[in-house]
């Protein structure tokens, strides 16, 4: 015991508490809002009303040991977890296709052992990892084609993610890797180049993919009726009745009429039941988590180390922005958890394995000594 004690004081003295405290503070949240916000869903399924929360909270213990195991990890652990953990979610992604559940028109659950998971959900953050080793590799040989294998890695990911469909993860993926590319200093002809072609990309997705043309079509308000927008129409009510202080926990009604109140749409509850200061709160909140990790990261030599932060903030970045977004129809409507918060084990799970790297690669000898 005396051992795992002295283990425990070692680990914790060299990681950033401030970050870590701050993601528990998160999670804290995100379970009083679970059980705020899952029972209206689950009784409209047929189930007791806190089984989503208490599944939510069950799955607290693991993400905490997820976040220890990984945040004890030397950096050359983290590359070589990052490429296994890549192989695993392309082949499960795979499995998905084949095998999958179909939920909305789309495949991207597989059950695993009686558990629904979501393997694209972990895909992002071992491909950020994986991307940010192979291009720091090239600047320390360049004759190692460190980009070139990267675009291969992005490029088998994005094919299997549009066979589900998952347009958002695939824009997430290919936005991450473009930032890594222009943090570590590619030239800005080939940035404009890749840039240029996912904008051409993203237009063959309009006409390619029904669902996404639509969500488009509705935002722009040329698809017919206001009932095409009925969620974002609730969750905009939703903001207006919460005002400052919000209705209180369990008061809210947007939950009742948002089939997905407890995910897509969470960020609603929070407005109507816990106020204008609570989603003040959350954003600072987040704001933390982005920008700590970057402020530790930018003093140190390492082009791994700076890369892969970089590419896993800007990950929580942009799932946030998404998430907040939709909520506020300042963009289509597009599903994407809040992390640590919308109910999701998969989500919970990714979220836990993107801090824990966080963790593990602003700890100081991981900034000090990483031979990259």
């Amino acid at each position: 015991m005396a051992d795992i004690s002295s283990i425990f004081r070692k680990w914790f003295a060299s990681i950033d508490q401030v970050l870590l405290f701050t993601v528990i503070t998160i999670i804290a949240i995100g379970i009083w809002v679970s059980i705020a916000s899952t029972p209206a869903v689950a009784l409209k399924l047929g189930l007791s009303p806190f089984h989503f929360a208490k599944q939510h909270v069950l799955l607290v213990p693991i993400v905490l040991l997820l976040i220890l195991s990984i945040s004890s990890l030397q950096s050359k652990h983290i590359r070589l977890l990052s490429l296994l953990g890549y192989c695993a979610s392309i082949i499960l992604i795979i499995c998905t296709i084949l095998f999958g559940t179909e939920i909305k028109g789309a495949r991207r659950w597989i059950n695993i052992f009686g558990f629904s998971l979501q393997p694209s959900e972990f895909l992002k953050p071992f491909t950020a990892i994986l991307t940010a080793w192979l291009i720091s590799e090239q600047y320390k040989n360049r004759k190692f084609q460190g980009i070139l294998i990267s675009l291969s890695s992005v490029c088998l990911a994005v094919p299997l993610l549009l066979l589900q469909p998952d347009v958002g993860m695939t824009l997430i993926i290919i936005s991450t890797w473009m930032a890594q590319l222009f943090i570590s200093g590619l030239s800005i002809t080939m940035i404009l180049t890749f840039i240029l072609s996912s904008l051409g990309a993203l237009t063959g997705l309009y006409f390619i993919f029904p669902h996404f043309q639509d969500r488009v079509s509705r935002f722009l308000g040329s698809n017919g009726e206001d009932t095409d927008l009925y969620q974002v129409h609730k969750s905009l009510e939703a903001f207006t009745n919460g005002g400052l202080f919000g209705k209180g926990p369990g008061e809210g009604i947007v939950k009742m009429k948002v089939p997905d109140s407890h995910s897509d749409f969470i960020f609603s509850v929070i407005g109507e039941e816990f106020g204008l200061l609570i989603c003040i709160l959350i954003l600072t909140l987040f704001a933390i988590l982005a920008i700590r990790p970057l402020t530790k990261v930018m003093k140190s030599n390492s082009m791994f180390c700076y890369s892969a932060v970089f590419g896993i903030v800007f990950q929580i970045i942009v799932q946030v922005t998404i998430n907040i977004s939709t909520a506020l129809n300042i963009i289509p409507t597009k599903g994407m958890t809040l992390p640590f918060i919308s109910y999701g084990g998969s989500s919970l799970l990714s979220s836990a394995v993107s801090i824990g790297f966080l963790l593990a690669l602003t700890k100081y000898n991981a900034l000090v000594h990483d031979s990259i």
